[in-house]
């Protein structure tokens, strides 16, 4: 298998040769500093057209001159730019027949602050308040150094991580999209996604929480796009970056990484080639605390010592055949291999009142690997301006294999054995095969609406195999009541229709329509059970804005959203957390339902106030039982029923508290409520976070950042407070090409997993888990060429591939 991936990473890497064709009218021109007259090298020049469509760009030399080739003729901005001085915008017309045209000397004026002795660059603004939309720009912040993109994501307004390692926003699970497509993954396995996706490569991310009818329908919580680095300037470009991090607990813990990028643009092709190998060692540990009925407490301790290796490959591609029809490619793999072993005092102890009467020592070995490939060939033509058809082909592979031995030896307070060892091992498999082909148009309706419409079939393959093996007397025996084989499939054909008008320069409106047929099949190969469904959603969307003055913004959108079960929600096998705790799946899960309603006002350019509620139907959580005589428990994935929240949201952005002090901050504040027949509970919920950066003399950053998110309640589990604070200094050098930062996470050791449950499902239950969060990292990096933000476009994505989860 490893073979086939190498293979097809060496054939996409040849291609995207730079192809060569006569030239058309050609832009040349100075740029130079005004205070001064010296020439500015390397600043950023861009060619858009009337729709701000970038249809050319280039860096200026050290001289200061530059030239934009192989143009046609019409109407157009000419945008210069570069770190620390202000954008000078040009208009420039091209007539037929013109070879060249000079516009002459372009000044710059600087837009710098200055702090006794040293001058500060301005600082592109982190938060950035769309009507539909928050964009926090990154690729500025001191915390990008040395950090991945989970890091980051955390940092966003109103994200956070649940246990299992999905990505909440507001408490609510969202898609995560790169570069506009699904990343297709869920839970640990998105985890190790993000993990190994190094933090200066991201440019920014976007927060949807409320996707338009264009989108997937998946994802309750909406959409959090994160949008990479692309090569802009003609020529090669690129990064490289190291870094090294200890993480301090029983013992130092050590990792390191690195990230090359390199990108080539020609007037024919644009391409990116991004490697991302990561090692780290690190530790997970569990606590669990359980109160029975009869009065026992079982009492379970698990260190698990692991390490991790992961190695990442993207290459993107778009090649430019002429001005009217645009190819590409997008290909990415993952490489992962991890393994995890017990300490010496993993095991339980089982106590009647005060009294111990039994002690279970724990031996665990596991391993685990996962290779993921990924591929996207699209092509855009464009009919006219703002008329375009774009068809993307999707197909994923991912092969992932787990590995479990355990051991559990039972004892009295003497150390006398009490019963037989509980000895046994697994072997798991899991193939998932993944291909979706969709078409988008859009096109202009009169000057003041665009119409979007598009058709998409999607199929999922998944195979599944666990094999579970118990020993008796040094024999080892297959147990068939836990092993299982489990396939499921599953096609999506979805059709939307969205159109947008603008009736005044105050007013705005958007509105569709999205239709999914849903064919499911899932058979338990070792049960000899099938289980098949068949289902159509309609999802309708509405927008409304309201600008009455430049100061003021307002906003109401309603969406209907889904979240349909993951491959590994479906899969009735059952898999161990620890030593007394497993979790089995259900084939005959529902997909949730979701009635997101949102009301915003913008104030100014720093504040922005809103009202949501959020109405769940269906909600996918895990319902616990428990053995009262062992304390074994089991949790299992089924619908529960009702998850509402009705909330308000506060958020300022790039709030200049003094000259060189900048502040971003986010706080949300909910009821929240959770019940079903049986069961309800509620309660409520905060969430906030926060970001502060100091603009220090010597081209020095300070940076510190912190977030905070109140217990909720989730089905029958009462999620317990956590929250992060961290921090880091950061020194650019040589003409801003390099940098060197050091930052430190989770100072205080708050970023940990607690959960609880007491009431008539259990007498009493408490999880806490922690792991590496607190660190240190050291980051050493260097730019060449000229990398700059390019428009991304709209191609790639298969939501289907997100549901793929290993479990956790």
């Amino acid at each position: 298998m490893l073979n086939k991936f190498t293979c097809l990473f060496l054939a996409f890497t040849l291609v995207a040769a730079p192809v060569f064709s006569k030239a058309n009218p050609t832009v040349t021109g100075k740029v130079i500093e005004k205070e001064n007259g010296n020439p500015l090298g390397f600043a950023t020049v861009s060619l858009h057209s009337a729709q701000n469509r970038v249809v050319g760009g280039t860096t200026t030399l050290d001289d200061g001159t530059f030239q934009i080739e192989r143009l046609e003729a019409g109407i157009y901005s000419l945008k210069v730019s570069f770190i620390g001085f202000r954008d000078t915008l040009v208009s420039v017309e091209i007539l037929n027949g013109a070879e060249t045209l000079n516009v002459g000397i372009l000044k710059l004026t600087s837009d710098a602050v200055a702090l006794k002795s040293a001058v500060v660059t301005a600082k592109v603004p982190v938060i950035e308040q769309k009507l539909d939309k928050i964009i926090m720009n990154v690729s500025e912040a001191v915390s990008t150094d040395g950090s991945n993109a989970l890091d980051i994501l955390r940092k966003a307004p109103g994200v956070s991580v649940d246990p299992s390692g999905n990505i909440l926003l507001n408490g609510r699970a969202v898609q995560v999209w790169i570069d506009g497509r699904p990343s297709n993954l869920t839970g640990t396995d998105l985890e190790s996604l993000l993990n190994g996706t190094d933090g200066s490569t991201i440019d920014k991310l976007e927060i949807i929480a409320h996707p338009s009818s264009k989108y997937d329908a998946a994802g309750s919580g909406g959409i959090i796009n994160i949008k990479t680095k692309r090569n802009f300037a003609k020529g090669i470009s690129g990064s490289v970056r190291g870094s090294y991090n200890i993480a301090p607990n029983n013992k130092i813990y050590q990792g390191a990484d690195g990230t090359l990028t390199l990108g080539y643009r020609s007037e024919k092709s644009n391409t990116t080639i991004s490697y991302s190998p990561r090692y780290a060692d690190g530790y997970n540990s569990f606590k669990t605390k359980t109160w029975m009925d009869n009065g026992n407490t079982l009492e379970s301790n698990s260190y698990l010592n692991r390490y991790n290796k992961n190695q990442g490959l993207r290459i993107t591609s778009d090649y430019f055949i002429n001005k009217k029809n645009i190819a590409g490619f997008i290909l990415s793999g993952i490489i992962s291999n991890s393994a995890d072993s017990s300490s010496a005092d993993t095991g339980s102890r089982l106590y009647s009142g005060s009294e111990l009467i039994e002690k279970t020592g724990t031996n665990i070995r596991n391993g685990f690997n996962y290779k993921n490939l990924s591929a996207n060939v699209n092509y855009t033509h464009i009919f006219n301006e703002g008329t375009e058809l774009t068809l993307n082909g999707d197909y994923y592979i991912y092969d992932m294999g787990g590995r479990t031995n355990q051991e559990n030896y039972y004892s009295d307070i003497s150390g006398a054995e009490t019963k037989s060892p509980y000895i046994f091992r697994s072997n798991s498999d899991q193939y998932v095969n993944i291909l979706s082909i969709k078409a988008d148009f859009e096109t202009p309706i009169s000057k003041k609406g665009k119409l979007e419409s598009g058709l998409k079939w999607a199929t999922s393959l998944t195979d599944n195999s666990i094999i579970r093996e118990d020993k008796h007397n040094g024999i080892w025996e297959k147990n068939m009541s836990i092993s299982s084989v489990f396939d499921y499939t599953e096609n999506i054909a979805a059709g939307y229709v969205s159109a947008s008008y603008q009736p005044s320069e105050k007013w705005s409106l958007k509105g569709g329509l999205r239709g999914e047929l849903t064919m499911a099949k899932g058979e338990w190969i070792s049960s000899d059970t099938v289980t098949s469904k068949s289902y159509l959603d309609i999802f309708p969307t509405l927008f409304v804005g309201f600008n009455p003055s430049k100061q003021l913004r307002m906003g109401l959108s309603y969406t209907k959203r889904v979240q349909r079960p993951n491959f590994e929600q479906l899969n009735p096998h059952r898999y161990y957390i620890d030593a007394s705790s497993s979790a089995v799946g259900n084939p005959d899960i529902l997909p949730e339902y979701s009635h997101n309603i949102n009301l915003s006002l913008g104030i100014g350019k720093h504040l922005n106030i809103g009202a949501r509620a959020d109405i769940i139907r269906k909600a996918i959580v895990q319902s616990p039982e428990i053995d009262e005589e062992t304390g074994e428990k089991l949790f299992i994935w089924e619908n529960f029923g009702k998850q509402n929240m009705y909330g308000m949201t506060l958020s300022i952005t790039e709030y200049p508290l003094v000259k060189w002090l900048i502040i971003n901050g986010n706080l949300f504040l909910a009821g929240m409520s959770t019940e079903n027949p049986d069961y309800s509970k509620s309660s409520l919920y905060f969430n906030g976070n926060i970001n502060t950066t100091i603009l220090l003399p010597a081209n020095f950053k300070f940076e510190v950042s912190g977030w905070y998110q109140s217990g909720l309640p989730y089905g029958y589990f009462d999620i317990k407070p956590r929250g992060d604070l961290s921090m880091g200094i950061k020194k650019s050098f040589l003409d801003n090409k390099g940098t060197i930062s050091l930052y430190a996470n989770d100072i205080l050791f708050t970023n940990n997993s607690r959960v609880s449950i007491k009431d008539k499902i259990m007498s009493g239950y408490e999880f806490e888990s922690h792991w590496r969060s607190r660190r240190i990292t050291l980051t050493v990096s260097y730019r060449f060429g000229q990398s700059k933000g390019f428009k991304a476009r709209k191609v790639g994505g298969s939501e289907e591939a997100r549901r793929v989860s290993t479990g956790n």
